[in-house]
């Protein structure tokens, strides 16, 4: 039977006592209130602010909710959103197209596939929710990194850097970054020479919010199974469906502007 891990339960206690909405504690009196030693306490308190879950106030020496609750809850909401929202754009592209289509968000300097849809029969590139894929992964990776800031760009492609996937793979950071400079220019990515995946082509066109890309949208097919006009048709019709569930787009889905309005 699984067991919970004492540490962790305390620290999370003691996050939790927050929702009372008293804004901060001292060491000692979060100690009595959860029956925690004060030494305990005090170290557990250290910890959190060190990862900025928790804060110290300078003025009363109190601890108080920090900055690192804030970027993970919205970070937790903002893949809700997508995943409620993208949900049925999902399925229509894949009638429209015939082809596996699937949604990743950008998250610890890769890629988690976070829904799919796939049409019927054997003949199809499957994917599983949850997958995790390198942040290089064809036009998947370049719907995200192309719209990073330079900085960011760079430190990944100094480490990890890329990675040969097949003999087509981009591994020149220069050649890379020209590939970053057409996606920009053209909305969208497109990996039509199979650098990830051998006999597949794909399409990506990035999902925008209000911080930016919050997620993409991907179009996989077998490259000897398309004509040229199917793979127009792949890029058209991903490129409208991701624009459609992008914040600030005049042509916004409906179920978008209702929650912008929430928000």
């Amino acid at each position: 039977m699984t067991k919970t891990v004492p540490a962790v339960d305390r620290a999370l206690r003691i996050l939790n006592t927050f929702k009372d909405g008293q804004t901060e504690y001292g060491v000692s009196e979060l100690s009595q209130r959860l029956g925690i030693n004060k030494s305990t306490a005090h170290n557990i308190l250290h910890t959190l602010a060190e990862h900025r879950f928790l804060e110290r106030n300078p003025a009363t020496r109190r601890y108080r909710l920090g900055p690192g609750l804030i970027e993970l809850g919205y970070l937790a909401r903002a893949h809700r959103d997508v995943l409620q929202l993208a949900r049925s754009a999902l399925r229509d592209l894949m009638r429209t197209t015939g082809q596996t289509v699937l949604l990743g968000v950008f998250e610890n300097d890769g890629i988690t596939i976070i829904d799919k849809a796939e049409p019927a029969g054997e003949m199809k590139v499957t994917a599983t929710i949850g997958q995790r894929l390198p942040f290089c992964a064809g036009c998947f990776g370049r719907a995200f990194l192309a719209w990073m800031p330079e900085a960011e760009v760079d430190r990944l492609l100094a480490s990890p850097g890329l990675q040969a996937f097949t003999e087509t793979s981009i591994t020149d950071p220069a050649a890379c970054k020209a590939q970053l400079a057409l996606t920009r220019s053209q909305g969208y990515a497109v990996d039509d020479t199979e650098e990830y995946l051998k006999g597949v082509w794909g399409v990506s066109a990035p999902i925008r919010g209000l911080e930016g890309v919050v997620a993409a949208i991907t179009v996989l097919g077998f490259t000897s199974q398309m004509s040229a006009e199917e793979k127009q048709a792949c890029i058209q019709a991903a490129h409208r469906a991701a624009q459609a569930l992008s914040i600030g787009n005049e042509n916004v889905h409906p179920a978008r502007k209702r929650v912008d309005k929430v928000v």
